[in-house]
């Protein structure tokens, strides 16, 4: 009998353990990448609404959109890739969606924008995403370093010197310009992040399909 509830005790004792322990980690989570509870709005939040003048003043062009603000060194962008391509041909008539490049001078994240408005301006962005995806994330290739990134356009190929020449074309900086603006207007410093309608601003808190419900709903409150 004393065996019996020795052996229940430590099951229940185990149970517990695991319960607390699921419960912290989502509470990190949320702490340490979210920051849901911080009031301060220089940290990442799960959700934020933003003023109606901000909104007014907004660098976004597309009054009905989604703008995905992502990076090619964010393992959880990567992760997502499928989900959001399922999910963009699902949005309703009128809604765009949109990927940028978290873009800014102070922000590790930010350092492969130029190469993400580069392949943006040469039309191959999409199809070589996942390429640099892996280069990045999984195999610790550093892509700012130029004979590297020779190496993997090659690799890709990706013709280098048109890749070279559209790098500093005007346009490639008007799209960096454009990220930048977005970056800044929004207070963005982390990513995956989704910019609904120019309003609300929703780190990913749940998994897919939830996530993509959540967005959804926001679209709809929005109108």
């Amino acid at each position: 009998m004393a065996t019996k509830f020795k052996r229940i005790t430590i099951i229940s004792y185990s149970l517990f353990l695991i319960v607390i322990s699921s419960l912290m980690t989502v509470l990190c989570y949320h702490i340490f990448v979210f920051n849901t509870f911080a009031a301060d709005d220089s940290k990442t939040q799960a959700f934020r609404e933003v003023s109606a003048e901000q909104v007014a003043n907004s660098p976004i062009k597309e009054d009905h959109s989604i703008i995905e603000v992502m990076s090619y060194a964010c393992h959880y962008c990567a992760a997502n890739e499928e989900n959001l391509a399922e999910f963009s041909q699902s949005l309703p008539p009128g809604i765009t969606f949109t990927s940028v490049h978290i873009t800014s001078e102070n922000n590790g994240l930010a350092a492969y924008a130029p190469i993400f408005a580069t392949l943006e301006e040469m039309g191959i962005e999409k199809n070589v995403r996942d390429s640099a995806y892996n280069a990045i994330i999984t195999r610790n290739i550093d892509l700012t370093d130029d004979n590297v990134l020779k190496k993997w356009l090659i690799k890709n190929n990706i013709d280098v010197t048109k890749f070279n020449t559209l790098r500093q074309s005007d346009a490639v900086k008007d799209r960096l310009s454009e990220m930048a603006a977005i970056t800044a207007h929004y207070n963005i410093n982390a990513t995956p992040v989704f910019i609904i309608n120019k309003r609300y601003v929703v780190a990913q808190d749940s998994e897919f399909p939830q996530f993509a419900q959540r967005m959804l709903q926001l679209l709809k409150e929005d109108k």
